[in-house]
């Protein structure tokens, strides 16, 4: 897959704080207001960057669950990072598991367009109502977009449809979860922390790999 020009990035800073390890480690630092040196070092929660061809992205995995997915210039990454780390009591720090290796394959396999699902056990940090919009969100094939209204309407939640918007934003695992594909009632594309660019990119993606009848423009 070719990688997209940073020309195109109009979300990212310009500068991949996570461009390498210790640039991670380095950022996850300040975002917790901890020196470097204060991450265990076998950590049962482990943070590594994974580079795609959308741009550096952060994963989060323990030994049994995927936690996080999200871009590495993504605005909420700092609150999502506490989220995590106050969800380990501090058990936070850096590396691999077997499951970062299953999750790096299965993106590289739905990038060059092999793959249309992910199959991973997933942590979904959120309330009852949060997962069942996600839940929703992971039954949406590839290739299909829906609007705000149809996902609240699907799960029975019709008038909760900026519950729903707020919930879908909260997602912390992009791709897997795939957010991406909920846009405005007219098709309009709204409302992604990866910047509208990566939306319209996977967007485009989908319908190119994974082309479903009736699926909507």
């Amino acid at each position: 897959m070719t990688q997209v020009s940073r020309t195109q990035d109009r979300h990212a800073s310009g500068v991949d704080s996570c461009a390498t390890p210790r640039a991670l480690h380095d950022s996850v630092a300040r975002m917790l207001s901890l020196t470097t040196d204060a991450f265990p070092s076998q950590a049962g929660l482990r943070l590594a960057r994974l580079d795609t061809p959308l741009g550096t992205m952060v994963a989060g995995c323990d030994d049994s669950r995927l936690h996080l997915l999200e871009f590495a210039d993504c605005r909420i990454l700092p609150e999502q990072v506490r989220r995590l780390y106050r969800a380990s009591d501090g058990d936070l720090g850096f590396g691999r598991h077997p499951l970062t290796d299953q999750l790096e394959r299965q993106l590289s396999e739905y990038f060059d367009g092999s793959r249309d699902h992910f199959d991973l056990p997933l942590a979904l940090h959120g309330t009852a109502f949060m997962r069942e919009v996600w839940a929703a969100l992971i039954a949406l094939p590839a290739g299909r977009t829906t609007s705000y209204g149809e996902l609240a309407s699907g799960i029975g939640r019709g008038p909760a449809v900026r519950a729903v918007a707020r919930a879908n934003g909260a997602n912390q695992i992009s791709i897997v979860i795939p957010c991406h594909r909920v846009t405005a009632a007219d098709g309009a594309l709204t409302g992604y922390g990866g910047g509208l660019w990566r939306k319209r990119w996977l967007i485009n993606h989908e319908a190119k790999f994974f082309p479903i009848q009736g699926a909507h423009a």
